[in-house]
């Protein structure tokens, strides 16, 4: 989500932050709810966790090659400060689920940290489960809201190449997580 923050906050300013958050908020409502009615029990075997290590991987593999691409082509070189071409609310949106369901750790995180937070939770019912989910997002739309707002307001200071730079360590960063989960798949398998 953060190199998606990187990429968006340029060209829609403050506003990137929270339409990743929206994307991903969206998507964990309705895995809180799946989790509610009983797919946290099939997200904590060993094979369906092997599962979404490999195809995690893969698609994290997919979007740092995107991000590499991106960097290699020069389109991070153009002076952003001054590109004001639009990029679109809800492919912003869009992006905050994909980015969310291509990091395999999210999954794993939900089946395990995640659930049994969630059980505790629900101790306190329909108001405990809406206190966490709240408390959650509440927490990811103040850190991203002030990382696109940091570069948002960096814009006259951080120069095209200091930019493509933050762009390329992300896709490095993406790339060491997508070639982590296939390890951690393939041993799974063994």
């Amino acid at each position: 989500m953060l190199a998606v923050v990187l990429a968006e906050s340029p060209r829609q300013g403050v506003r990137a932050g929270p339409l990743v958050v929206l994307g991903h908020a969206l998507l964990e409502l309705a895995l809180l709810a799946a989790l509610v009615v009983g797919l946290g029990s099939v997200l904590e075997r060993p094979s369906v966790q092997t599962a979404l290590a490999l195809v995690g991987g893969a698609m994290l593999l997919w979007t740092a090659a995107g991000a590499f691409r991106f960097v290699v082509q020069n389109r991070a070189g153009l002076d952003w400060r001054t590109d004001e071409r639009p990029s679109g609310r809800w492919r912003t949106v869009f992006a905050g689920v994909w980015t969310s369901l291509a990091n395999p750790y999210w999954t794993i995180w939900w089946a395990t940290i995640g659930l049994g937070l969630l059980t505790k939770a629900y101790v306190l019912g329909v108001a405990g489960l809406a206190a966490f989910y709240v408390g959650h997002i509440i927490g990811d739309l103040t850190w991203f809201t002030a990382v696109s707002g940091a570069i948002a307001a960096g814009r006259r200071f951080i120069t095209p190449r200091v930019y493509t730079v933050m762009l390329a360590v992300s896709a490095v960063l993406l790339l060491a997580m997508a070639v982590w989960f296939l390890v951690s798949g393939l041993r799974g398998l063994g």
